[in-house]
């Protein structure tokens, strides 16, 4: 049996590559599919995207608006350049005026493939703001902010040789001086190891410091000073100045990005369309 679409006999070799292309993929996805059962659909999965190119590329071939010949001849000398031109090129490939001919119709077909694309993709259209907002009221789990601090600290950096002990006990004695009023900035720019901006660390995320740091700091509250702590930089002191808890972004931050992933799902469905329409209308037959 072999496969015909509107009469264009399909070779089982370009189904076959399909499915060789799709494998590793489909595999991964149905790992805990029967062997037999995977093999039937990745089978059908492959066919049926044969079906598809094939009929897409019959209704480029279809459209009457012609490919203007210059443009042919410019993507003809592109790929002749990549071998040191149409000459070489020639000669590289042993190349008769008939074989040239064959190469140019090619690019042709190409080009008309890719102009139909481009039309369906086209046909979609922008989505509206409504479109947009309903996206967003409907999605807001994925556009979150996540939960930010904004944390000073102050750090004592222990070298090879240093006395650990003794760097602790000196940051005991100035977590006495900041429980009794001191002011957190003042003691940082004169006893920390990082003294710049009075120990001032920003707005961060989790993800952005060492694991211990944010163990911490992210469970603290605003005002809030630590115990002395350490970690593989040393021994600290954290106080949070602020804390933003994780909320959905506002609509004009992910504005692009929802308009974005809207258009492509318009584009996809716009082919999804066109491709169904084609396939109703084709003949498409085992004989």
């Amino acid at each position: 049996m072999a496969l015909y679409v509107n009469g264009q006999k399909i070779e089982e070799s370009e189904i076959e590559q399909e499915v060789a292309r799709l494998r590793p993929e489909y595999e991964k996805a149905f790992a805990g599919q029967a062997p037999e059962k995977q093999r039937e659909q990745l089978y059908e999965w492959s066919r049926e995207n044969v079906i598809e190119r094939v009929v897409l590329r019959q209704a480029a071939l279809r459209d009457p608006e012609e490919i203007p010949p210059g443009l042919i001849e410019g993507e003809y000398q592109k790929m002749a350049e990549r071998y040191g031109g149409k000459e070489q090129f020639a000669q590289r490939f042993g190349l008769s005026e008939e074989k040239e001919r064959q190469i140019k119709k090619e690019i042709e077909r190409r080009l008309r493939f890719d102009r139909l694309l481009e039309r369906i993709a086209n046909n979609a259209g922008p989505p509206s703001e409504e479109e947009a907002r309903r996206y967003y009221e409907a999605n807001l789990d994925k556009f979150m902010a996540p939960e930010m601090v904004r944390a000073s600290h102050i750090v004592k950096h222990l070298a090879p040789e240093a006395d650990s002990e003794e760097a602790c006990e000196e940051l005991r004695q100035i977590l006495a001086q900041l429980r009794n009023g001191a002011d957190f900035a003042e003691m940082a720019a004169k006893h920390s190891d990082c003294p710049d901006n009075g120990g001032d660390l920003g707005l961060f995320p989790r993800g952005q410091m060492v694991q211990e740091f944010e163990d911490v700091v992210f469970a603290l509250e605003a005002g809030e000073i630590s115990d002395v702590f350490q970690t593989n930089y040393g021994y600290h002191i954290a106080r949070v100045a602020e804390k933003k808890p994780s909320a959905p972004r506002p609509f004009e931050e992910v504005r692009e990005t929802i308009e974005t992933e809207l258009s492509e799902q318009l584009r996809q469905r716009s082919m999804e369309d066109f491709l169904d329409e084609e396939k109703a209308r084709a003949a498409i037959e085992e004989k």
